[in-house]
């Protein structure tokens, strides 16, 4: 059940990250990084679909993949790399969205929408985008050489050897930037958790509030004050951002000179959250 759902994942992530090029991205001639923008470059020179290029891309690296790296790694490639050049066609052929060419600014923030939910779902769905994305481990692999370096350098380049234009530059980049914020979103939902450090001499009596009343899990941290000396025990305790309220409201009940210290979790793995109690 789990690896269905993440195939869907992976294909829908595929269709969204397809229209956004096809419907937006294309039409309005935004610079665009990837595979996608080196098939744009290419274009130019060679009397073949935009389409059909990206799937020769895609083939070249995908058969590279596989002699170099591993039939695993490749396999899950293999969904993306040959379906988004299908998509891609059906999304360039729809001139629904036609009227969104006289507000480049929309364009450029449905796009990097659209990209960025299609990315973050192929990833959530352990799928990969293909690409550069190969070509950097192959690099990586032989070579020793930093992934991310490789992906920067490389979709650099394409997005310069597209510049025809400043405005269409910056709004490509403004979809990327769009993108890269929506992938993490997309990435931690469900995930994203709230830290909590209580500093409270009371902390027996807040611990049996969290554990019996609130049901957050916690554990004790041995500390010293700093001015006094004096041994106190800290309470860390992960919780769901909304139970926050309610567990702020709960502590300064009980010592209304508590210090409570909350910030943001990305990611919260082990038992209770992704192990079952």
């Amino acid at each position: 059940m789990k690896k269905s759902i993440q195939y869907l994942e992976i294909i829908i992530g595929c269709l969204l990250t397809a229209a956004s090029f096809g419907l937006f991205i294309l039409p309005q001639k935004f610079a665009a990084g990837g595979i996608t923008g080196l098939g744009i470059i290419l274009s130019s020179f060679i009397p073949l679909k935009l389409s059909v290029i990206i799937l020769l891309l895609n083939a070249c690296l995908f058969l590279s993949g596989w002699i170099f790296i591993s039939k695993e790694f490749i396999l899950k490639t293999a969904i993306t790399s040959f379906l988004f050049p299908v998509l891609l066609e059906f999304f360039n052929r729809i001139t629904f969205f036609k009227e969104t060419a006289s507000d480049p600014l929309l364009s450029a923030i449905i796009a990097g929408g659209m990209l960025g939910l299609g990315t973050g779902l192929i990833l959530r769905g352990n799928g990969s985008c293909g690409g550069f994305d190969t070509l950097g481990v192959i690099l990586h692999k032989y070579f020793n050489l930093n992934l991310s370096i490789i992906m920067y350098v490389c979709d650099t380049l394409v997005i310069l050897l597209q510049y025809h234009n400043l405005m269409k530059t910056i709004y490509g980049i403004f979809v990327i930037m769009i993108c890269s914020l929506i992938v993490n979103k997309v990435l931690t939902y469900g995930h994203a958790q709230s830290k909590l450090l209580i500093f409270s001499h009371q902390y027996e009596r807040i611990r049996e509030e969290l554990l019996f009343s609130q049901d957050i899990g916690l554990t004790y941290l041995k500390s010293e004050t700093g001015y006094l000396r004096k041994e106190m025990m800290v309470i860390a305790a992960i919780a769901p951002y909304s139970k926050i309220n309610a567990i702020k409201q709960s502590i300064y009940k009980i010592d209304p000179d508590a210090f409570v210290v909350i910030e943001d979790v990305h990611s919260v793995l082990g038992k209770g959250y992704t192990i079952s109690r």
